[in-house]
């Protein structure tokens, strides 16, 4: 496939696959009117778990099931199933647009991380864009105010697991395969979702609640699949700024489905999130390899 064809069918699969995951979010939402967070984690995962089963059974793929317990591969599992519930719960009570944008300063402190403990450096520039970053963040959460609501702090908390289950996922080998990762982070979600159903309590599952579910976990295992494929054969500096599709996507499930549109303030902490992330995404990207030119042949003497 050609490159720029190649890079086109990427950013479509990004959007897509991120599009996706915005309809996830809502289908949870949907659920969570009716059962708790944990319920939520743990019949999602048993339906997700048993479509990820049949697809590596089809795939011929079960064997490799022994690499769902590798360490790596449980720590990146552990850090998910740790954003999932977080995520879940704060949008209990919040919008589904400012929980999104608030998510989206991950790659912000990715890049914040890797050079405070991983010896990497960046400009001030991008310094800069972390600091506009966090100031989008605040413009959401409004704390001081009469407007501040600490299930805003838990999509922060997300963030964060998010960085480390990138740092993770980078150490993860080549000969692991993506939908054993997924699995084993499906599982473990699962199992959070159940320990935590001994706390919280079940509540009886009705048609509809069960539709939702189903919905989320068809648009959980299809958001994961269309943005791994998005990556294959491209620069994920190219495909990686398309991932802010989701908070507009977001934004417009809040209001139509929710009736909850952001106010002006958070308006502009959302497209400062957007604005930090994109830059710092473009001022970080590699710089193109130079390719050499072909060697020139001499023209050969008449004999």
């Amino acid at each position: 496939m050609h490159h720029s064809s190649a890079l086109r069918r990427g950013i479509l699969l990004m959007i897509a696959g991120s599009s996706i995951f915005a309809t996830n979010d809502a289908f949870s939402k949907l659920a969570l009117a009716h059962i708790p967070p944990t319920q939520v984690l743990a019949v999602r995962g048993v339906m997700a778990g048993v479509f990820l089963l049949g697809l590596l059974a089809w795939k011929g793929e079960l064997p490799a099931l022994r690499f769902a317990f590798d360490r790596r591969v449980l720590l990146r599992a552990v850090a998910e199933a740790g954003v999932a519930i977080l995520f879940i719960t704060a949008i209990i009570t919040m919008s589904l647009g400012d929980a999104a944008a608030i998510i989206q300063v991950a790659p912000l402190v990715t890049m914040a991380v890797a050079v405070l403990f991983l010896g990497s450096r960046i400009g001030w520039s991008q310094w800069l864009a972390v600091l506009v970053g966090f100031l989008g963040v605040t413009l959401i959460i409004k704390p001081g105010t009469s407007a501040f609501d600490a299930m805003a702090l838990l999509p922060l908390g997300s963030a964060l697991l998010v960085a480390l289950r990138d740092f993770v996922t980078g150490s993860i080998g080549r000969h692991v395969p993506t939908l054993v990762v997924t699995l084993a982070t499906t599982f473990v979600g699962m199992l959070l979702g159940f320990g935590g159903g001994l706390v919280e309590g079940w509540q009886p599952l009705d048609l509809v609640t069960l539709g939702y579910l189903f919905g989320g976990s068809v648009t959980l295992i299809s958001g994961h699949m269309l943005t791994i494929a998005a990556f294959r054969g491209n620069d994920p500096a190219a495909i990686a700024p398309f991932r802010y599709a989701a908070v507009v996507c977001s934004v417009g499930l809040s209001a139509w489905l929710f009736g909850a549109m952001p106010d002006l303030v958070s308006i502009a902490g959302i497209a400062l999130i957007m604005a930090a992330g994109l830059y710092a995404m473009r001022q970080h990207r590699p710089a193109p390899r130079a390719v050499p030119a072909p060697p020139v042949e001499e023209p050969r003497k008449a004999v």
